[in-house]
């Protein structure tokens, strides 16, 4: 347990929160690289962030934000409507910014309270589990929890059996077993330690933005992703990457891409949206890139930028190779296109590549929709 003095140190934060998508997939802040060296062992997610994904029927989720919450005064309240017979039906992942080697010790810390629980004790129940966010999802750690009415601090360490990576790496929180309202808040995980209590806490969340559909796209079909997440997966060699956290466009954070190699193949920079729902041969595509181009010197340019649907792992077969042009100003481009393909739910994906010439492009809310 957390002595008086270290408790108040996890109290104290600076911000409120918001979710830092760049952060998520590959870059740490400096203020989280301060926060890193503090800790034992190694940060390897965004403690600034509550916006994660949560699933299962009849669960819902929002932001709650008072000061009295511990951790900086924001957390994610959970209601779970319906309870089923496995507590993994419903739940929430929290990514991992770093890989875990096997053998690493891997901890995650936790606030959490129970609104109210249909458990006998009236106390809620999720399960925590370390594992890849892929099918067949493997994982380990598994470790079940009585979460009080009061506020407190909850870890769970276990040695990892298997290796972890940063673009599918989670932290599954669990709970579809128990019709329950939980608020689970601020939250740090790492690796290479087997306690977390006692250290300095992470600077506090940031107020979530609303997401919102674009009127223009509101009943144009099935939408195929979850366009309120902009924690996509970030890698190439020709440019960088950054959150622009004071610019939102539709509710959801923009991320700033820059290519600095003029030569570069187009997916020596890229991001990766991730499909949820199955894709089937024949579909009729409507593709929609909230996007604009960043004038260099003072100069406007119109800068190009690739999509491709695809497998999202190695041989990437996929089709609708698509070129779009990103003016200076914030547009909402569509592009339509026909599956030539099946794309099997979780395992397709949104190429978009930003290699080529140089350029620097905003890219807000991604909307993936089936039209037939």
């Amino acid at each position: 347990m957390f002595g008086s003095r270290s408790l108040a140190a996890l109290c104290t934060a600076s911000l409120i929160f918001v979710s830092s998508p760049v952060a998520t997939a590959q870059v740490m802040s400096a203020e989280l690289k301060a926060l890193d060296e503090q800790l034992p062992g190694d940060l390897i997610n965004d403690p600034t962030r509550i916006d994660w994904e949560v699933y299962g029927n009849e669960v819902s989720s929002e932001p709650v934000i008072d000061q009295s919450i511990p951790g900086g005064g924001a957390a994610l309240q959970i209601d779970v409507r319906n309870a089923t017979e496995y507590i993994y039906t419903a739940g929430l992942n929290m990514p991992l910014v770093k890989g875990v080697d096997a053998g690493d010790d891997v901890t995650i810390g936790f606030y959490a309270r129970t609104i109210e629980a249909s458990s006998d004790d009236g106390n809620g129940v999720i399960r925590i589990r370390f594992q890849q966010n892929a099918a067949p999802y493997p994982g380990f750690g598994e470790k079940t929890l009585s979460i009080g009415k009061d506020w407190q601090w909850y870890e769970v360490t276990a040695k990892a059996e298997r290796a972890l990576r940063k673009k599918d790496g989670i932290v599954a929180v669990q709970f579809g077993r128990t019709k329950q309202v939980l608020q689970i808040g601020q939250t740090i995980i790492v690796k290479g330690a087997s306690a977390i209590a006692g250290k300095p806490a992470a600077p506090a969340p940031k107020p979530v933005p609303q997401p919102s559909m674009p009127k223009s796209l509101q009943g144009a079909g099935t939408l195929l992703n979850d366009s309120s997440k902009a924690d996509w997966y970030f890698e190439g060699s020709a440019g960088e990457y950054a959150t622009l956290e004071d610019v939102f466009i539709f509710g959801t954070v923009a991320t700033r891409f820059t290519t600095t190699k003029a030569d570069s193949r187009p997916n020596d920079l890229f991001a990766t949206v991730p499909l949820n729902t199955a894709i089937a041969e024949g579909d009729e595509l409507l593709i929609a890139v909230a996007a604009r181009s960043v004038a260099a010197e003072g100069q406007a340019i119109e800068a190009q930028v690739g999509l491709r649907l695809e497998e999202a792992k190695p041989p990437y077969d996929g089709f609708g190779d698509n070129q779009i042009s990103v003016s200076q100003k914030w547009r909402l481009i569509r592009v339509k296109t026909k599956a030539t393909r099946a794309l099997a739910a979780g395992e397709g994906q949104l190429a978009i590549h930003f290699g080529g010439a140089l350029k620097s492009v905003d890219v807000g809310p991604v909307y993936i929709l089936k039209t037939n």
